[in-house]
């Protein structure tokens, strides 16, 4: 007896194995529900959110615009109105976080700024296009954005009640739900109730999405600056950044002056004077002469010494040589608290950032010695995004004053660069100094 062959392998051609690997492969379910899922939970939440929010606005607009007109007319209510200008622009700020958290992107905001006594103080604010566009999102959110939000609660919340009606239907007055068509008092039309709300489900979600999608676009475009208010703030901002750094230049040429005219300066007076006094003794006293020489070469040693930490102090020479992370290694091995490096430093910075990033290593380090009492630092750096990155931290008494004059002109320097540093010392400790550079070049 003869058992059958097993079947050959059926064999693709070249074709059809380009076309097959070509193919992407399947997305499971819940991977392309996942973006769904999370659109539908972000929607709710801003509408969660959004009641609270909506009533406080509300309050705040109906009360608000009652306590200005009642204070027109009163020559003691206008501070009021500066208070009720100043509580709008408090409420739109919340605003702007709830927005920005439902936008996924922040929202930004930029005011006249306020100079002057309180009545010339009120004129910017009431002049000011952003407090009236505040004013308008806060009416439209305290009327239909409560509105929506009521909405959009109830009608998950129908959907969901009626999705398992087949398990409390019998619990309902007169014995079951009343849905127009039909009443669902019967096992049967409760589940016919809950297929219905399986088909709404879809209905309900593209009725929410477009409706928040449309809020949160209303509540950034009114809550944002318009184009000419950005530039001018960009313009104020520029402008008190590069005052800064022209304070910052102005101490650090008084810090050099100083260094020279007290320190190699004060030197190579005392060597020309030692000379001077060697020349004249030569004659009648050589050895005499000698010694004066040889305190005059010592002299002019300590003279290049200070000149070298002088010009190290401007640009070290290592960091234009070999770049920033040797730079910090050898600034971390002088350092007076011993301190240890994370570098993770991206390639090709420019200049300038080098430069500042050194700066804020090395003034934290000698901070570091000087005042916080601290056994060990250490100093991390490395990109995030398109800054820079550089954090010191020691394990001192904290209590750093943000304030003083160390970390003041190094705010001015990391700010005149469009950078931003941060100070956190509690009481205790520990402190750390944090700032980010723009590392673009």
């Amino acid at each position: 007896m003869r058992l059958p062959s097993a079947p050959e392998p059926v064999s693709l051609n070249a074709a059809d194995e380009a076309a097959a690997s070509s193919r992407p492969a399947a997305r499971p379910m819940m991977g392309r529900m996942r973006p769904l899922v999370r659109a539908f939970w972000r929607d709710l939440s801003y509408h969660l959110l959004g009641l609270p929010a909506t009533i406080l606005a509300f309050t705040v607009v109906v009360a608000g615009l009652s306590v200005a007109l009642t204070a027109l007319g009163l020559i003691v209510g206008i501070p009021l109105i500066a208070v009720v200008f100043a509580v709008f622009r408090w409420n739109a700020r919340l605003e702007r976080r709830r927005t920005a958290w439902a936008l996924g992107a922040p929202v930004p905001e930029a005011y006249r700024p306020r100079t002057g006594n309180v009545l010339r103080r009120l004129r910017i604010v009431a002049g000011d296009p952003q407090s009236w566009k505040d004013l308008a999102w806060l009416a439209f959110a305290g009327t239909f954005g409560f509105a929506a939000s009521v909405f959009a609660i109830v009608a998950w919340g129908t959907v969901l009640g009626t999705l398992v009606l087949p398990a409390w239907y019998w619990a309902l007055p007169n014995g079951g739900a009343d849905f127009g068509l039909f009443r669902a008092d019967t096992l049967g039309k409760a589940f016919l109730a809950a297929d219905l709300a399986l088909v709404a489900i879809p209905v309900v979600f593209v009725l929410e999405r477009w409706k928040t999608e449309g809020m949160v676009r209303l509540g950034h475009a009114l809550l944002s600056p318009s184009r000419e208010a950005a530039l001018a703030a960009r313009v104020q901002e520029l402008a008190s950044t590069r005052a800064g750094a022209v304070d910052a230049a102005a101490a650090e040429l008084q810090r050099i002056e100083r260094d020279l005219h007290d320190g190699a300066q004060a030197r190579l007076v005392a060597l020309a004077m030692d000379l001077g006094l060697a020349e004249e003794r030569f004659a009648r006293d050589p050895d005499g002469a000698r010694e004066l020489v040889a305190e005059a070469r010592e002299e002019a040693k300590r003279a290049l010494a200070e000149l070298r930490d002088l010009a190290r102090g401007i640009r070290p020479s290592l960091l234009a040589e070999r770049g920033l992370g040797p730079a910090l290694t050898a600034l971390a091995a002088r350092s007076p608290v011993p301190a240890s490096v994370d570098l993770d430093v991206p390639d090709a910075l420019p200049p300038p950032i080098e430069t500042a990033a050194w700066f804020v290593v090395s003034e934290a380090l000698a901070n570091a010695g000087k005042h916080s009492g601290a056994a060990h630092v250490l100093v991390s750096v490395g990109g995030l995004g398109s800054a820079l990155v550089v954090e010191v931290t020691d394990d001192g008494r904290g209590g750093a004053d943000a304030a003083g004059g160390g970390l003041t002109g190094l705010r001015r320097r990391v700010e005149a660069l469009d950078g931003e540093l941060a100070v956190l010392s509690p009481r205790g400790g520990p402190t750390t100094i944090r700032a980010e550079l723009p590392c673009a070049s």
